[in-house]
């Protein structure tokens, strides 16, 4: 019994603390943005081999109930070498994503690809939209 209480006492020290942005001494990385219950952040990675470039996304449930992450959903946007804005989906070709809960107080991380058929210089993420909110909210992480 004492075992499962120390186990129990050692399990809520983990538990994700709202405004944080930072989980087992580890700081999210990238931009932030706390929408909802739902604190963000957006980090730009090294393009692929390929060009298609690549964001890492880390979050943690601030609220005490399960919230909506949708990455699938995200708005994406890159600028083209020209300037031109362009619409980025996410590669998923095996159908991996899709509309996820996250139970109160945890944290997740992802990163994903996204398909270009040109070089992109820079990659924007409306954090509201991953959240399912009405708001907008741009975040624009530099370059990896």
């Amino acid at each position: 019994m004492r075992a499962l209480a120390t186990a129990c006492l050692g399990l809520a020290g983990c538990a994700y603390e709202p405004s944080s942005f930072r989980y087992m001494m580890q700081p999210f990385a990238g931009q932030l943005a706390t929408v909802e219950c739902l604190d963000l952040a957006v980090e730009r990675r090294a393009d692929l081999p390929s060009g298609s470039p690549v964001l890492s996304y880390t979050f943690g449930n601030r609220c005490d109930h399960p919230v909506v992450v949708d990455l699938l959903a995200a708005a994406v946007e890159g600028h083209t070498v020209e300037g031109r804005r362009i619409a980025l989906s996410p590669y998923d070709p095996q159908y991996e994503l899709e509309v996820l809960r996250i139970d109160g107080r945890l944290v997740g991380h992802e990163a994903i690809s996204y398909s270009a058929d040109t070089q992109v210089r820079d990659i924007c993420v409306d954090a509201a939209t991953v959240a399912h909110t009405g708001a907008t909210w741009w975040l624009c992480p530099g370059a990896p």
